[in-house]
């Protein structure tokens, strides 16, 4: 007996985010994800025009100022290697390749994800393990950067050590905001990983059913 094509339709209505909350933190989190990569994170590497075309100026010249003031109260090494503020080329140079890594992994990541949150589309859940796996690495690194970061009221310091000290309000000024992004990517990981794994195990478990009912054809 066939299914009725309404009973179709409802099996495979989309549920509205509202009534799926850990999606609907997630798809809250790409959101903010996406503005402060583009706002902030990105900015060094925006064209030159920014600087220069009347409206666009500034808007440049109101994140560049928030981006000033932030790196003066906290030293952040993310900050002093993405705006070529570092003693030398190479030090924090990790820090830079983080910065790149938003443009083709995570900004993609968010829109892509917000979509498939939306939409509940589950063939895109491997896009949300890479982007989770990604924020996952570049974060820890970042934390455990500021806490190994020497400590301004350290009076032994070297003049190269003496640059790239915080003091303890800057360091927790870093590590606080930067909380939610290790949490929920490593909520996100571990999530996606059971969704998709639940998805390959019914796909595998359909595909023996398929083969079996063939062979049972060919047989008859």
């Amino acid at each position: 007996m066939s299914q009725p094509k309404f009973a179709k339709h409802a099996s495979t209505a989309v549920k509205p985010l509202s009534s799926r909350p850990l999606d609907m933190i997630y798809y809250w989190f790409f959101a903010i994800h996406l503005v402060l990569s583009l706002a902030i994170d990105l900015l060094p590497v925006y064209p030159a025009q920014f600087q220069t075309w009347p409206i666009l100026k500034q808007v440049f010249a109101f994140f560049k100022a928030v981006v000033d003031d932030y790196t003066n109260k906290t030293n952040d090494p993310f900050m002093l290697a993405t705006w070529g503020l570092v003693q030398r080329p190479w030090e924090f140079h990790f820090m830079n390749v983080f910065m790149w890594m938003e443009v083709p992994i995570q900004i993609p990541g968010c829109i892509i994800g917000m979509y498939a949150l939306q939409k509940e589309k589950k063939t895109l859940y491997p896009v949300l393990l890479a982007y989770a796996s990604a924020a996952l690495v570049t974060t820890t690194t970042v934390i455990f950067v500021t806490f190994a970061a020497p400590s301004a009221h350290d009076k032994t310091l070297d003049p190269i050590s003496k640059f790239y000290a915080m003091t303890e309000e800057g360091r927790w000024s870093i590590i606080y905001p930067t909380i939610p992004y290790l949490v929920i990517p490593a909520i996100m990981w571990v999530d996606m990983m059971v969704r998709i794994t639940s998805l390959v195990k019914a796909g595998a478990k359909a595909q023996n059913a398929a083969i079996r009912v063939e062979n049972g054809k060919k047989l008859h």
